[in-house]
């Protein structure tokens, strides 16, 4: 039984929607798939390119106080205490010879030495002795010098008194060139000195 032309128009436009909404689909599948394929790398690299937001340093508040502790090793020197010696005072003679009379005008014998006695002490010059550079010696007597007194011993021979003293020579001690007259104690002790002439330049002694 053939059927009526409605029926085969209506059959036709059946398949061809069928064909067109195949068509479609597969369209939009295909774009579908286009779009994941090439929009999810681009969504990957914007994702790598963008640059991080630094999250936010913390700040630290407070003092923090740091209290060394000191480490003392080895042995401290003892100190050593420095001695300052003490100056030793230059001692003035207290008996000293104050001048030479070598040369008088009144008599060759006339020549002596003048002694001084420059303390406050009395001075025993028993045994002391004053001689001159050729060794001629003159020993004291049993006398005493009293404080702030002067005594001449004479070349010449005379009578003893507190301020006169005499050696009771002949002949002159002292020579005019120049010579020195020491003085000693009883101990043999040098007490004083003094040249003239040309031996005050050398001052000679014993």
């Amino acid at each position: 039984m053939k059927g009526s032309p409605l029926n085969k128009t209506s059959s036709t436009l059946l398949k061809w929607l069928l064909a067109l909404l195949l068509g479609t689909g597969l369209v939009f599948i295909a774009r579908a798939s286009i779009q994941s394929t090439f929009y999810l790398p681009l969504i990957s690299y914007q994702e790598m390119t963008e640059t991080p937001t630094p999250s936010q340093t913390p700040t630290v508040t407070g003092t923090i106080t740091i209290t060394p502790t000191a480490t003392v090793t080895g042995t401290l020197p003892t100190p050593t205490q420095t001695h300052t010696p003490t100056p030793t005072a230059t001692l003035v003679p207290g008996v000293f010879i104050v001048d030479i009379e070598f040369a008088p005008e009144t008599h060759p014998l006339d020549e002596y030495v003048t002694i001084r006695n420059q303390t406050g002490k009395f001075i025993p010059m028993e045994g002391w002795t004053l001689r001159d550079e050729n060794q001629n010696t003159f020993t004291f007597p049993r006398y005493t010098l009293i404080s702030w007194a002067t005594v001449k011993v004479w070349t010449k021979a005379g009578t003893i008194d507190p301020e006169n003293l005499y050696w009771g020579r002949i002949e002159p001690v002292w020579n005019d060139y120049g010579d020195c007259a020491y003085l000693r104690d009883d101990e043999n002790k040098l007490i004083d000195s003094e040249c003239y002439g040309a031996l005050r330049l050398i001052q000679i002694f014993p």
